[in-house]
This record gives C-alpha cells, structure tokens and sequence, in this order.
C-alpha cells in the first residue's frame, strides 16, 4: 500500500513538471507544487530539495517565484528559524495569480511590441508601402486581434472568479 502511494505521488509529482515544462514554466515549478500538495505538512527548502533530489539554490528562486505567483504560501513554524511552504488549494486563486503576476506581464509585452510594429509600419512613407509592408500590417492585425480577444478573456476569468468569491462571501460559504 505504502509502495503504491509513493508511486502515485512520483507519478504526480512528475506529470506536473512535465505540464509545468509544457505550460512555458519551470519543469520543477510542477514538481514543487505537486510535490506540496500531496504533502500533509508544509515543507522547508531543504526538505523539497531533498525529496525532488535538486539542489536548495534551484528550490530557493522557484518558491520564491510561486510565492509571488500565489501558487504556495510561506510561514513560519515557533521556534524555527527556516521558512516552510504549503501549496495553495483554490485552484481558482492560483490561475488567478498566474494571469495577474506572470501571463498578463508576458501579454502586455508582446502586445506592446505589435502595437508599435503597427505605429511604424503606419509611418512608412509612400515608397516603402511594399506588399511586404501591406502583408506584416495584415498579420499584426490579426495577432492584435487575437491579443485583445485573449485578454478579454483573462479579465472575464478574473470577473468570473472575483464574482464566485462575492457570492460565497454573501451567502456566508466563505471561500471554497
């Protein structure tokens, strides 16, 4: 029994590192979390670099990074000096952390990239109005396009979620 939870929780551990990978973050960003979310016990550095065999620098710079990210929460245990870590369970508040501290900067770069792309080709003089000019301005369009679709997406996920919380909170649920 014992052997089969331990390799229920390496499977999981894993195939959230590779989503991880996938999804454009650190393939041990997954595993962290996977790996704090089937522990019943927060975990310090040394202890989650020990059990995903890493090194703690490596463990130090992505916990602070999914801190921030509001994938796992840090605390303090009386009378230790090091600092612990758990997974965040509302899966609703880490996408939320993810859209508003790491995807939504990511999008706004692009975005502002295209937008400017768009500004200079519209500056072009008569002469460099190519069907090459008039072929970049048609597909930067179209990604704009995209773009604006995409982040009325996330701000419609935001909405939704900041709407679910309401709601419970009226109804006294509190978070769920």
């Amino acid at each position: 029994m014992e052997d089969e939870l331990l390799k229920i929780k390496e499977d999981i551990i894993q195939g959230l590192g590779r989503f991880s990978a996938f999804a454009g973050f650190n393939k041990i960003t997954g595993q962290i979390y996977g790996l704090l979310y089937l522990n019943r016990e927060p975990l310090a550095l040394g202890q989650i670099a020990e059990q995903l065999d890493v090194s703690k620098g490596n463990v130090s710079l992505n916990v602070r990074i999914m801190e921030r990210w509001g994938l796992i929460r840090r605390f303090n245990k009386r009378g230790d000096r090091r600092d612990y870590y758990e997974a965040e369970t509302d899966f609703w508040k880490v996408i939320r952390g993810i859209l508003t501290e790491r995807d939504k900067k990511e999008v706004e770069y692009t975005m502002d990239s295209v937008t400017d792309s768009l500004a200079a080709i519209g500056k072009l003089d008569a002469a460099a109005q190519t069907d090459e000019a008039v072929f970049y301005k048609e597909r930067l369009e179209h990604m704009q396009e995209f773009g604006d679709t995409i982040a009325e997406m996330s701000r419609a996920f935001l909405a939704l979620d900041n709407f679910r919380v309401s709601s419970l909170s009226r109804l006294g649920l509190g978070r769920v």
